[in-house]
């Protein structure tokens, strides 16, 4: 085969790559709704975000997320890292979560707990192969090549975890939930990008469930 005939798969490759990096992609795996709860919340309400990561760091990015998410909703959202007084990730509690939104003059509250899922992903880490008999040595990301040969490896292997999420969106007049979701978003090297795929998808759930209109 030729260098020309090489080309064009490697540029698909390389384009599908450059496509596909910082990206990770979420589903829902339950949902439920309030029967009797009849209209979503939609304009101009008043929201608190809340996530539960156990990382302060993903906490920011996540309730970071939902903020822009719910901006474009046309929904003004607080962050519940920048209340002052807000209870700290160890201390929250749906009763002490419920009362510190109420004291901020919010009308829901979402509240989004995170931790990485059963499923995980084990990349192999680079091999160097020689091979014998009508093969030759060469480099390649996870095995070797060539007629006979033998590999051993120059890294180590990388373990990707999924992420699965549990929302809540709690209607504070009420005092109780009235929408609650889990997700599910698959093994990825960017933590980040999983929390995106998750807010963005139970965002989704919710709208279609019009709880959020």
């Amino acid at each position: 085969m030729q260098p020309r005939d090489l080309a064009s798969p490697l540029l698909a490759a390389a384009a599908c790559a450059a496509v596909l990096a910082g990206c990770a992609s979420a589903e829902m795996s339950s949902e439920w709704k309030d029967g009797s709860f009849g209209t979503g919340f939609g304009t101009g309400t008043g929201m608190v975000v809340v996530c539960q990561p156990g990382n302060d760091a993903l906490r920011r990015v996540c309730e970071d997320g939902w903020v822009r998410r719910l901006a474009a909703e046309r929904i003004t959202t607080l962050r519940s890292y920048s209340l002052p007084g807000f209870p700290p990730d160890a201390e929250l509690t749906p009763e002490r979560i419920a009362v510190a939104a109420r004291d901020s003059g919010a009308r829901a509250v979402v509240t989004m707990r995170l931790a990485p899922s059963g499923a995980t992903v084990v990349r192999p880490g680079p091999q160097f192969g020689f091979g014998i008999g009508g093969g030759s040595g060469g480099y390649h990301d996870g095995f070797s090549f060539g007629g006979i040969g033998i590999s051993f490896p120059l890294g180590g292997a990388s373990v990707t975890h999924g992420m699965d999420s549990s929302t809540t969106l709690l209607d504070v007049a009420r005092g109780s939930v009235v929408w609650a979701g889990s997700a599910r978003a698959r093994a990825d090297d960017d933590l980040d990008a999983q929390v995106a795929a998750l807010t963005g998808i139970t965002l989704e759930a919710m709208k279609a469930a019009g709880v959020i209109r």
